[in-house]
């Protein structure tokens, strides 16, 4: 493995060591996509840290941000994160 696909697996990492990002990622893993109104609500936090967290999330590469209308409809960008979450945490 490269040190550049190292470095971006490291950076995948350290976003999802986050608790309310990898409970972000394991909302949106529910749905095709949701937008930000939707993921604060069901995580009970507010719209700031809701977005903060999405930006950083999307900016990782780890989702995909859609803005449609008025509303930014975020989804995972790879399913596979998942799989791998689930492995992590059965250890």
């Amino acid at each position: 493995m490269g040190c550049e696909k190292s470095l971006s697996t490291a950076e995948i990492f350290k976003a999802l060591s986050n608790p309310l990002r990898l409970n972000m990622v394991k909302l949106l893993a529910t749905s095709d996509q949701m937008n930000v109104t939707e993921i604060y609500k069901n995580l009970n936090i507010k719209q700031a840290i809701a977005s903060h967290q999405l930006n950083i999330l999307r900016n990782k590469n780890i989702l995909h941000s859609e803005r449609i209308g008025k509303k930014t409809f975020y989804s995972l960008k790879h399913r596979q994160i998942i799989e791998a979450i689930d492995l992590v945490m059965s250890v």
